[in-house]
């Protein structure tokens, strides 16, 4: 009598693969990109790294902007410095959650479905937090730029050209404005190399990379004007 085969039982299917933690980006970009693009695609699955970064970068603003709104407070049409204050780190937020759109849509464009641009790019904003909150940590603990003393009768509108060069000028202040340009630019080049992962080393990798680069420079020029200009 023929002996029946044992049952077999059925094999699982393997888990699907999970999408890359933004913190990998900091380690290994090859290693990120490729694990992203074995997964899923979903626009909004780094969100965080953008929403904390424009946090930041208002924060950041804010504390750049303090010695000026400190010596016009309680001045004849001068804003409350609360509202000062909150105008500030709500438009340079406004600004970053622009730019990053500017930087998924134009990134579409450039690089098509596959290359999954709000993802790749809003990844890139892992790089800013750390280098913000030790900006903003310093600008807290050391001491603020000497603001010009206002004479009897001044002009306000003088006033604040005075105090905003003395804000300009300050090393702490050149630093920051260095560190957030320069961090601007490493997403880039990080979004770069994920394109070239995901759409292949063509044209249109290089394409995604360059069409959101300078509306997203002048944009961040924009939210720093005041102290820009400044320095002429």
């Amino acid at each position: 009598m023929a002996r029946r085969p044992p049952h077999s039982r059925p094999v699982p299917p393997p888990p699907p693969p999970e999408a890359p933690p933004a913190a990998e980006l900091l380690r290994s970009p090859t290693t990120f990109f490729g694990r992203l693009r074995a997964v899923a695609p979903l626009a909004h699955r780094y969100a965080a790294p953008m929403l904390l970064t424009a946090l930041l970068a208002g924060v950041l603003y804010a504390l750049l902007m303090r010695p000026v709104v400190g010596t016009l407070s309680g001045q004849a049409h001068a804003a409350p410095a609360f509202a000062a204050q909150a105008t500030n780190v709500f438009g340079t937020f406004f600004l970053t959650v622009v730019g990053a759109a500017l930087m998924a849509g134009l990134g579409f464009l450039g690089a098509g479905r596959e290359g999954r641009a709000a993802e790749v790019y809003g990844a890139t904003f892992v790089l800013l937090p750390p280098a913000y909150a030790l900006l903003a940590a310093l600008l807290l603990v050391l001491p603020a730029p000497e603001m010009p003393a206002l004479p009897p009768g001044h002009d306000l509108l003088a006033a604040q050209r005075e105090s905003l060069r003395a804000v300009a000028v300050a090393p702490l202040t050149r630093v920051t404005l260095f560190a957030m340009g320069l961090g601007t630019l490493a997403q880039f080049a990080l979004a770069y190399r994920g394109f070239r992962t995901l759409v292949g080393p063509s044209s249109r990798a290089l394409l995604a990379t360059l069409l959101p680069l300078l509306p997203v420079l002048a944009l961040t020029a924009l939210g720093l004007w005041p102290i820009l200009a400044a320095l002429k």
